[in-house]
C-alpha cells in the first residue's frame, strides 16, 4: 500500500514501555541535549504528546516551550498544554510535542 498526503499520520505516536519517563532541558539554545530534570511518562497522547507527573519544583509552565527527551525518542521540543496539581509537591502535565 502507498502511503499519500492523506493516509500518513500526522503526530508522533509511540508506545511506551513501563517505566519509560522523560527527560527535561530548559534550555532551548544550542544543539546538544541536557537533562535537567526527570519526569514520569503516564501516557502517549494520540494527539502528538503525551502526559507526565514530576515535581512542582521542575517549575514547567502552561504555554512554555522546552526540550524533552521521552523514552527512546530524541529529543523533541514540546508545548506544556495544561498543567494539575496532585498534591502540595506534584503535579501532572499534558504536552504537545511541536515537532
Amino acid at each position: 500500500m502507498v502511503e499519500n498526503s492523506a493516509t500518513k499520520r500526522r503526530h508522533i505516536r509511540f508506545e511506551p514501555d513501563s517505566g519509560d519517563y522523560v527527560q527535561i532541558d530548559h534550555n532551548l539554545e544550542g544543539t546538544e541535549f541536557t537533562c535537567q530534570h526527570i519526569a514520569l511518562l503516564i501516557e502517549e497522547s494520540p494527539m502528538g504528546g503525551c502526559s507526565i507527573a514530576c515535581l512542582k519544583s521542575v517549575g514547567l509552565i502552561k504555554g512554555t516551550t522546552y526540550r524533552l527527551k521521552v523514552g527512546r525518542l530524541s529529543p523533541l521540543l514540546a508545548e506544556v498544554m495544561w498543567t494539575r496539581e496532585l498534591d502540595d509537591k506534584v503535579m501532572r502535565c499534558g504536552l504537545r510535542f511541536l515537532e
